[in-house]
C-alpha cells in the first residue's frame, strides 16, 4: 500500500547565523601582558614567547584585566582559556564591571604542568566588562597563552506554539495500567491525556513543532497538521504514526507505541525517521502539562531529583540561588541524580521516567511559564544540553544532524498513582529501574579500603602528633585532641593483614589517647559522624554519661511549646531566613534534638526519654509531608532542600523507636529516609567510575550565590544520611536489605571519591566535594572517620558500634561490635553478638529492670561488672573477639530459681 504524504507549508522565521560565530581572540599573551595586572598573591610576572607566566604565592592568587574591548556583547559567551599550571585543581573566572561572588564561573584545572584549554560559559556581558582569573587556591607556577570568546546566538527566538486541548471521544484508544490510564486522540499526533484514579492529571502539548534548518534558515513544521493514524493493536498496545513532508521534499515519520509497563506506568516508545539528511534544532519527544484544566498551578510537592524539590512554590526561584543559576528550567543532564520528574497534587502524582543514555534536554517548569498553560511543564526535547544547547536556554544555538533513514529513538514512561508527596514517585522510579543499582567497586575492595583509611589517620596532614584536624585546607581547621580517631584506628588495626601497619595504628591510637589530656574526655570528635564508642573502648563510662545527661537537659530549653527551634540571624551576618516563609525548618530543629535523644539512649534517664519523645512527636506533627531543609544555616538559606535534614530527622526517628518500641516512629522514619533519596545518584551521571551513590548535599548555593552546589556532590553530607539509613536498616524488618544496600553504596562512593595515597598531604581523606565530569576530588580534605563510621557494614564486617533494643522492657545495649540476634523468653534474654577488639572493652545496658541480672557469656569472659540500680544501668567489661552469646536472666527469676 502506498503511503499518503501531505506537504506542510512552512513560514520562514527571522534568524541568526546557524553556525557558531568564529572565535574572537581577546588576549594573545605571547605578545605581552595585554593590560593584565597581578592583584593578589601573585609574583614574578613575566611575558615570554609561550605566554604570560607568573607564580602563585598564596591561597588566593588572581590577576585582573582592563575592560575587554573585543568581548562579544548582547549574547551569552563561550570563553576559552589556554593555561598551564602545576598548582592545584581550583580555578575560577570572575566577570563584569565589578567582581562579585555571584558573577563567576568555577572550572577544574588539570595541574600537570601541561597546556590545556578550559571552556566556561558567561552570561551576556555589558560594555566595560573586565575579567579576573583565579587560577588556583594555592602555590604553584601558572602560564596563560591566550583567551578566546565566541558569541552563542540562538538559531531562533520565535515563541513555540501554544498548547492545544486534546480531543478524546468515548471510544478513544486507551492504555490502562492499574489505576492509571493514558487516552490518545484518534485524529492527532501527540494529543493524549493521563488519568490517575479517575482524575485527569496531565495532558500532552497537543501542537508540537519540529524545528529544522532549510537552505540556511530555521523553519518550524507543525506536527498537528501531519497525516496521523492511531489504532489499538491486538495486544492492547496503542500505535500512533504521523507522516509529513517538508518543503525540501524530505518525508518525516513519527512512530509511537504506548503500552502498560506495570501498575501506574505506561511506556511510550517514540522513533523519528526522515528519508533525507536534515539539521534539527527542536524536536519534542514528550511535552506533558500536569494540572491543565484540573488542579492548575497549585501542587503539594514536585521533584526533579538533584535539582528541584518543591512544596507549593515556583521552580527556578531565587529562594536558594540568585542570578543566572536560579533558572533551572533546562539543566545539564549530569546534575540529575536520576532521570525522573514528578508533580503531586490532589492526593495523586504524575511524572516522567526516561533513560539518561538517550540524552534529551530535560525541561521542568512548575508552574509552567514557558507556555503559560496554567499547569506544570515536564518535557523531553532534542537537542540535549551540550554542543547544541546551553543550560536553561529554550532555544538551541546549533542544530544536530539526523542521518537519512536512521531512526532517532527515545523511551519514556509516564508514571502516576496515589500520594501526597513525591515519595511514591521515587519509589516507583526505583521499582521501574529493577531496584537499587549495583554497589560501586572500590579498587582492591575491603583490604584496600582499610589501607587507605589507615594512611589517612596516620600519614596525611590531618594528623599532627596525635591530634587531628577536622580537615586539611590551608591554615584553617587547627588540630585538636580527638577521641574518635583512636577508636577508628584500633578498628583498622584489627582488620588489616599488614602487621607493621597494625602496629603503627595501635601506636598512633595510644598517642592520641595520651594527647586527650583529661582522661575520659570522649566528646572531642574530628569526624562528621559521632558514635559513643570511645567510653566503651577506653572506660570512664559514667562520667561521660553524666556529662551527656547534663548537656541534654540544658539543651531542652531551646525548644518552644511546639517542639521547634527558631532561626535567629547573627549580627553582621546574612539573614538566611529571608527567602523562607517560616523562621524554622525540620533540619534546624532535628539537629538540636538528635543529641538529646542520643543522650537519652545512652543514659536511659526516664525523664529525658519522655521529654525527648514529646519534642519529637511535636516536630513530626509540624513537619509531616514536608521537604527536608534548613540543616546547614551556617552558610545555606533556611529554605534550601538538604539531605542532611533528612538524615537528622531519620536519626531522631531511629532513636525514638529504640527508646519506645513504637512502630509509628518506623513509619515516620521511612518517610524521611525516602525524602533523602532524591539527592542520591541512583543512575550514573557520567561515563566515569565515580558517580553512582554520590550525594548532592543541597539544592542551592552558599549565601545564595557561590559555591553553587547543584551537580557537585558533597559526600560528607550523604555519609551522615548513610549512617542514619544504616541504623534504619537494622530496625526495618521488611526493607532492611534495601536500606542496607543504599547505605553501602553511599559508603563505597565515599571511598571512591577519597584522595588517593599518592597525594601525600590528603591521602585517605574525604574531599569536601567532587567534580563528576572531571572525576576529581576537591576542596577541604575531611577526616576519614566520616567514611569509616559504616565501612564495616558496606563489606559485611563487624560494625565499630551498635545500639540495640533488647528484651521486652525496653532495655538498650551499647556495644563496640555488632548485634546479630536477640531472643527473649521467660525472663531470659539471649543476645548473639560479635566483638572486634582483641583488648577488653565494655558493654553498656540501660533501663535494666529489677535487680542485677544473672549473667552468662559464651565465647568470651566477663572481667568486671558495674551495676547501678538507681540509674538502672549495667556495664560489663568483657574480653571476647568474634561470636558470643550473652544471656541475662532477670533478678526476680534468678531469686526464684535459687529459692527452689
Amino acid at each position: 500500500m502506498r503511503t499518503a504524504v501531505i506537504v506542510v507549508v512552512i513560514a520562514f522565521l527571522p534568524c541568526h547565523a546557524l553556525r557558531a560565530a568564529e572565535p574572537v581572540v581577546l588576549f594573545d599573551f605571547t605578545q605581552g601582558a595585554q593590560g593584565w595586572t597581578p592583584a593578589h598573591h601573585v609574583a614574578n610576572v613575566r611575558a615570554t614567547s609561550e605566554g604570560l607566566e607568573f607564580d602563585c604565592v598564596g591561597n588566593d592568587p588572581y590577576i585582573i584585566s582592563e575592560p575587554v574591548g573585543d568581548l562579544p556583547l548582547g549574547d551569552r559567551v563561550l570563553l576559552t582559556i589556554r593555561m598551564r599550571s602545576d598548582a592545584d585543581s581550583s580555578g575560577e573566572v570572575f566577570y563584569g564591571r565589578a567582581f562579585r561572588a555571584s558573577d563567576s564561573v568555577r572550572f577544574t584545572v588539570n595541574a600537570d604542568g601541561q597546556w590545556h584549554d578550559y571552556d566556561m560559559l558567561l552570561p551576556a556581558q555589558a560594555e566595560g566588562a573586565r575579567l579576573r582569573i583565579d587560577p588556583a587556591s594555592g602555590e604553584g607556577d601558572v602560564a596563560l597563552a591566550w583567551i578566546k570568546a565566541i558569541a552563542l546566538k540562538p538559531i531562533s527566538t520565535e515563541a513555540l506554539a501554544a498548547p492545544a486541548a486534546g480531543e478524546f471521544g468515548d471510544g478513544a484508544p486507551t492504555v490502562r495500567a492499574g489505576n492509571m490510564s493514558v487516552v490518545h486522540s484518534e485524529k492527532h499526533w501527540d494529543q493524549f491525556g493521563v488519568w490517575v484514579d479517575g482524575r485527569q492529571m496531565a495532558r500532552s502539548h497537543g501542537r508540537p513543532q519540529l524545528g529544522i534548518v532549510l537552505e540556511g534558515r530555521p523553519v518550524y513544521l507543525d506536527l498537528e497538521n501531519a497525516n496521523t493514524e492511531v489504532r489499538t493493536q491486538a495486544d492492547g498496545t496503542v500505535c500512533a504514526v504521523a507522516r509529513l513532508q517538508d518543503s525540501g521534499g524530505a518525508v518525516w515519520q513519527f512512530r509511537r507505541l504506548l503500552s502498560p509497563r506495570c501498575d501506574g506506568a505506561v511506556a511510550i516508545e517514540t522513533k523519528v525517521t526522515v528519508d533525507q539528511q536534515r539539521d534539527v534544532f527542536h524536536l519534542p519527544v514528550v511535552t506533558l502539562l500536569a494540572g491543565v484544566g484540573t488542579f492548575g498551578p497549585a501542587k503539594t510537592q514536585a521533584v526533579l531529583p538533584g535539582v528541584e524539590y518543591l512544596a507549593d512554590e515556583p521552580s527556578s526561584s531565587e529562594a536558594d540561588v540568585r542570578g543566572a543559576n536560579a533558572d533551572r528550567r533546562i539543566v545539564d543532564d549530569m546534575k540529575l541524580c536520576f532521570p525522573m520528574m514528578s508533580v503531586a497534587a490532589d492526593g495523586r502524582y504524575v511524572g516522567l521516567v526516561w533513560s539518561r543514555r538517550d540524552h534529551p534536554a530535560v525541561v521542568f517548569d512548575s508552574p509552567d511559564r514557558i507556555f503559560g498553560s496554567g499547569g506544570h511543564l515536564m518535557a523531553l526535547w532534542y537537542p540535549g544540553v551540550g554542543k547544541a544547547r546551553l543550560e536553561n536556554e529554550l532555544h538551541a544555538f546549533r542544530p544536530f544532524t539526523m542521518a537519512a533513514n536512521t531512526p532517532l529513538p527515545c523511551s519514556v514512561t509516564v508514571i502516576g498513582g496515589r500520594g501526597e508527596t513525591i515519595e511514591p514517585a521515587v519509589r516507583q522510579y526505583v521499582q521501574l529501574a529493577g531496584g537499587l543499582p549495583p554497589l560501586p567497586e572500590y579498587k582492591g575492595g575491603f583490604e584496600a579500603a582499610v589501607e587507605l583509611l589507615a594512611h589517612g589517620w596516620l600519614d596525611s596532614a590531618l594528623n599532627e602528633d596525635g591530634t587531628w584536624r577536622h580537615a586539611v585546607w590551608g591554615d584553617r581547621f587547627p588540630a585538636h585532641p580527638a577521641a574518635d580517631a583512636p577508636g577508628y584506628m584500633l578498628w583498622l588495626a584489627e582488620h588489616t593483614a599488614d602487621d607493621a601497619l597494625a602496629e603503627r595504628l595501635r601506636a598512633g591510637a595510644q598517642r592520641g589517647l595520651a594527647r586527650l589530656g583529661e582522661p575520659g574526655h570522649w566528646e572531642a570528635q574530628c569526624s562528621h559522624v559521632a558514635r559513643p564508642f570511645a567510653p566503651l573502648l577506653f572506660g570512664a563510662i559514667e562520667p561521660y554519661a553524666a556529662r551527656r545527661l547534663a548537656a541534654a537537659r540544658q539543651a531542652l530549653a531551646a525548644f518552644d511549646e511546639k517542639g521547634l527551634v527558631y532561626y535567629r540571624p547573627r549580627p553582621g551576618k546574612p539573614d538566611y531566613s529571608e527567602t523562607h516563609w517560616e523562621d524554622h525548618a525540620n533540619g534546624l530543629s532535628a539537629a538540636r534534638l538528635e543529641p538529646i535523644l542520643e543522650a537519652a539512649a545512652f543514659t536511659g534517664d526516664d525523664d529525658l526519654v519522655a521529654a525527648g519523645l514529646a519534642v519529637l512527636d511535636k516536630q513530626l506533627a509540624v513537619y509531616r509531608n514536608t521537604i527536608p531543609r534548613g540543616a546547614q544555616t551556617w552558610e545555606m538559606p533556611l529554605h534550601t532542600p538538604d539531605i542532611l535534614a533528612a538524615a537528622r530527622m531519620l536519626a531522631c526517628c531511629n532513636l525514638a523507636y529504640q527508646l519506645s518500641g513504637d512502630s509509628k516512629y518506623l513509619a515516620a522514619g521511612s518517610e524521611w529516609a525516602w525524602s533523602g533519596m532524591s539527592m542520591v545518584y541512583l543512575d550514573p551521571p557520567t561515563d566515569g567510575p565515580v558517580g553512582l551513590y554520590a550525594t548532592t548535599a543541597v539544592l542551592g548555593a552558599t549565601n545564595w550565590n557561590s559555591p553553587y552546589w547543584i551537580g557537585l556532590p558533597v559526600q560528607w553530607c550523604g555519609l551522615v544520611y548513610r549512617s542514619s539509613v544504616q541504623d534504619f536498616a537494622r530496625l526495618d524488618p521488611e526493607q532492611g536489605a534495601f536500606w542496607g544496600h543504599l547505605a553501602a553504596g553511599i559508603t563505597r562512593s565515599g571511598l571512591q571519591q577519597s584522595f588517593a595515597m599518592d597525594d601525600a598531604q590528603r591521602q585517605g581523606l574525604l574531599p569536601d566535594f567532587f567534580h563528576l565530569r572531571e572525576q576529581r576530588p576537591d576542596g577541604p580534605a575531611i577526616s576519614p572517620g566520616t567514611v569509616q563510621a559504616n565501612v564495616a557494614e558496606a563489606y559485611g564486617k563487624t560494625p565499630i558500634y551498635t545500639m540495640q533494643r533488647v528484651g521486652p522492657g525496653g532495655m538498650l545495649m551499647h556495644i563496640p561490635g555488632g548485634v546479630v540476634r536477640v531472643d527473649g523468653t521467660d525472663g531470659v534474654v539471649r543476645i548473639e553478638m560479635t566483638g572486634w577488639s582483641s583488648n577488653p572493652y565494655w558493654l553498656r545496658l540501660v533501663r535494666v529492670s529489677a535487680g542485677p541480672p544473672r549473667i552468662e557469656l559464651e565465647g568470651g569472659k566477663v572481667l568486671e561488672t558495674d551495676h547501678n540500680e538507681d540509674r538502672k544501668t549495667l556495664n560489663l567489661r568483657i574480653k571476647g573477639k568474634g561470636p558470643m552469646v550473652l544471656s541475662l536472666t532477670d533478678a526476680a527469676r534468678a531469686d526464684g530459681e535459687s529459692r527452689d
